[in-house]
């Protein structure tokens, strides 16, 4: 079986919404942020959760050396913060220039008016192809603004729709059939 070219895979993946979410973190007198799609749980015990950083970003340096990160959760109206922290190549002191921060006691930036915070220690560094899968150990959460969240599909921002009735004769089907 061949594999398939990474424009195949991205065009695949502009099908699925991504949660939009900003990653601070700070070393040797820096911060730096950036935006990142690929966040997701991992664990429950422990309470583990991942991202993506490309080889090459000026970020994937500063976790290593930091070891302690913030994943910050978007609300639907901050897409301007998404896009602040996905610009490549400007120094860590241009991102938070127009942006409302402040450092946390262990000295991270940390964004106002996001949905939710989640603290974490680096708890592992896995090389794949041209990224790094980082995961982190959670050690503080804080569930802040109501709001929706905001999301990323088919190469635009959005925020989530109407909630979906679920067919209960459907998951009964299921339910019997032992299908899921």
């Amino acid at each position: 079986m061949n594999s398939v070219s990474g424009s195949e895979l991205r065009h695949a993946m502009r099908r699925l919404p991504s949660p939009v979410t900003v990653v601070t973190s700070a070393a040797a007198g820096e911060m730096r942020g950036i935006t990142i799609g690929s966040f997701t749980s991992v664990s429950l015990d422990p309470a583990l959760v991942s991202f993506n950083l490309s080889i090459d970003t000026p970020m994937l340096p500063m976790i290593q050396q930091a070891s302690r990160f913030v994943v910050h959760f978007l609300k639907k109206d901050q897409a301007h913060l998404s896009e602040t922290f996905a610009v490549p190549n400007v120094s860590g002191e241009e991102q938070f220039a127009d942006v409302l921060v402040h450092r946390s006691p262990a000295g991270l930036p940390i964004l106002e008016g996001v949905l939710a915070r989640v603290h974490c220690d680096v708890h592992a560094l896995h090389p794949s192809g041209d990224h790094v899968l980082v995961v982190g150990r959670v050690l503080e959460i804080e569930e802040l603004d109501p709001g929706d969240p905001l999301v990323y599909f088919n190469r635009g921002y959005r925020s989530v729709g109407e909630l979906v009735e679920v067919d209960v004769a459907s998951d009964s089907r299921r339910a019997s059939t032992g299908t899921s």
